[in-house]
């Protein structure tokens, strides 16, 4: 969040000071096929994290006595939401103009993808049958991929607006797809797949005491992630914009590895955890934080840096040749205080 919401655009400002092009290449998504690069791992930590949180928010929901009828309504009335607003960020929902729409074009829909088919496994079965769903949504779309034809192409085609996936949405959106070579309706068996991946790391640090064996057993998940991740480009190319399946290994591989950093530094050193205050500010409102810095707004800005720039324009113009870094600077300033004003009085936008 803290990059999504101004943090990369300040740091992309700061590059010629902190590192050059080689930071902002890491602040760019890597083109197709490419070599991931660290802005490549936001949205995959999104969905992750979504799924680590589940398996707590399922036992708060049965502790509070919650039956399966309302922790269903919870779930598509959280799926209907993230969906919608996921249009209203990308999908031109608010120009009111079906023939500018699209269905499927923002990170918000793939969290509601993949936390739909963790949420039916967490409802309905144990963690066996979540490792089986996850192994089957990864095969079910690796398999597809590489083995089905499509109009009159060869299966096994991961070329950009020429692969299976890509083929599926256009003839299922028609005018309504997005006109990117992202693809969201069958590689939502890759989100569930990230999902349930999150979800056994939340599980893991449900069930197993923190400590030296909860930190073995997400490093040792992480790092097989990645070597299967790795083994499997071989035959199947890490690709993003179609989330394929040794993408998706090699992601939830750092994902494990990143949250096992975290919970190194603030499960178990407590006095730590003043530290990730920051974090939790970011963190506990990052609907309303995405959507205030992601939707746009008038000119070409977003919502915020519509607000901001003309209220801080005048000032940063004395900074002469850093007024961009000043400027990102102030907005993202002025989006934590507004934050955190929101986070001392316990004002949260949920979904």
């Amino acid at each position: 969040m803290l990059l999504l919401c101004g943090g990369a655009s300040l740091l992309r400002s700061l590059s010629p000071w902190l590192g050059g092009e080689a930071l902002r290449h890491q602040l760019t998504h890597a083109s197709w096929g490419q070599p991931l690069t660290c802005w490549d791992l936001v949205m995959p930590l999104f969905i992750f994290i979504v799924g680590a949180g589940m398996p707590f928010a399922f036992a708060s929901y049965r502790a509070r006595g919650c039956g399966v009828g309302r922790i269903m309504w919870r779930i598509v009335r959280r799926c209907t939401l993230l969906f919608l607003l996921g249009m209203l960020v990308q999908g031109h929902l608010a120009d009111a103009d079906p023939a500018r729409m699209s269905l499927f074009c923002n990170t918000l829909q793939a969290i509601a993808e993949g936390y739909f088919i963790a949420s039916l496994c967490l409802l309905f079965g144990g963690l066996r049958a979540q490792l089986i769903t996850c192994l089957s949504c990864l095969t079910l779309y690796w398999v597809a991929l590489r083995f089905i034809p499509y109009a009159s192409s060869p299966p096994g085609l991961f070329l950009p607006n020429d692969n299976l996936a890509f083929f599926l949405d256009c003839a299922l959106q028609g005018h309504w797809q997005d006109g990117t070579p992202y693809t969201w309706i069958l590689t939502a068996l890759s989100f569930g797949a990230l999902t349930l991946l999150g979800v056994l790391a939340g599980q893991i640090l449900r069930r197993v005491t923190p400590g030296k064996r909860c930190t073995l057993i997400l490093t040792g998940v992480g790092l097989f992630c990645l070597l299967a991740g790795q083994l499997l480009s071989y035959d199947t190319p890490i690709i993003k914009h179609i989330y394929t399946t040794s993408m998706t290994l090699w992601t939830a591989g750092w994902c494990f590895l990143l949250l096992t950093l975290f919970h190194l530094t603030f499960d178990l050193h407590p006095a730590a955890a003043r530290l990730a205050v920051p974090l939790r500010v970011f963190g506990c409102n990052a609907i309303l934080a995405y959507l205030l810095t992601q939707t746009p707004g008038v000119g070409g800005f977003s919502l915020w840096q519509g607000i901001c720039t003309p209220i801080f324009g005048a000032l940063c113009s004395y900074a002469g040749a850093a007024e961009s870094v000043a400027i990102d600077f102030c907005t993202h300033a002025a989006l934590f205080s507004l934050l955190l004003f929101l986070y001392h009085r316990h004002i949260f936008l949920r979904v």
